[in-house]
């Protein structure tokens, strides 16, 4: 492909891994350039202007998480206060979706943690999506912070996935199937009588490569849209700094109302998507 190929707002969406929604911002905010083309003034983007993009996209695992903190090597475990389930009241409209940002599985818990024990100690129950071979390292992290999984599950408080078993059924990933899986299981919990739920994805089943992969962002975009049906819900997706890349982490930003941060839960970059058009 030439670098002076323009690509339709389709392509370029599958190039960056990022939402047509993204795309259109970016352009209206003067971020990333495009050209207009036909009677409807559709957006073209050349392959060299992505590129350019990326280039600075890439370097945003420290440019969105490290340096908004200053401290992301060396930052303290948070206080449950600092996390956003115990943090403050919600706001009217607000969803309980983050995007937890962190370098290797130690700092993934001593962030996550506070989540869990804010849900475990309040009686809800718990849906978690682990990599394929992370199963016993989850089950050693509660062990250790003193919750009996065994037990947890027996009561129908815990639950634990892998990505064959939820985000890629049949060796695919639908958005809009994997909504309605969430919300089957949303409904099924609230069916026994709780409306405090906690589930949490590791968005490494990205790196699948599996056909449909390339619309995560898509799905969590939707996700903010089905939490306003359920207050009571936290959806935490946790991505690996190390492991997923900059236009990933930066779509991470842009698709959550906030960021776990290794101090504090900071506000995301996400607008729904009248809004965007609006802008």
């Amino acid at each position: 492909m030439s670098e002076d190929q323009l690509l339709t707002i389709e392509e370029a969406a599958r190039y960056l891994n990022v939402s047509k929604t993204s795309l259109r911002r970016w352009t209206k905010l003067e971020k990333l350039p495009c050209v207009r083309v036909g009677m409807r003034h559709e957006r073209r983007f050349q392959k060299s202007d992505l590129n350019k993009f990326l280039i600075v996209v890439e370097r945003s695992p420290e440019a969105v998480a490290a340096t908004a903190t200053a401290r992301l090597r060396t930052a303290r475990s948070p206080r449950v206060e600092e996390t956003l389930p115990a943090g403050r009241a919600m706001a009217a409209g607000e969803v309980h979706h983050i995007a937890l940002y962190f370098h290797d599985r130690d700092e993934l818990w001593r962030l996550f943690r506070p989540y869990v024990a804010d849900h475990l100690k309040a009686g809800a129950p718990f849906l978690y999506i682990h990599d394929e071979n992370a199963r016993e390292d989850v089950l050693a992290r509660l062990r250790s912070g003193g919750w009996d999984p065994d037990r947890l599950a027996a009561d129908g408080l815990l639950k634990l996935l892998v990505p064959a078993e939820s985000y890629l059924r049949s060796g695919t990933f639908v958005p809009e199937r994997m909504i309605d899986f969430m919300e089957a299981a949303i409904l099924s919990w609230r069916a026994s009588g709780y409306d405090k739920i906690l589930i949490s994805g590791e968005m490494t089943w990205y790196l699948s490569g599996a056909p449909g992969v390339e619309r995560m962002m898509e799905y969590e975009s939707l996700l903010n849209g089905m939490l306003l049906r359920y207050p009571q819900v936290t959806i935490v997706c946790h991505y690996d700094l190390h492991r997923l890349s900059g236009a990933v982490a930066l779509g991470g930003m842009y698709s959550h109302p906030h960021v776990q941060l290794p101090d504090r839960c900071a506000p995301g970059l996400f607008q729904p998507q009248e809004v965007c058009a609006a802008a």
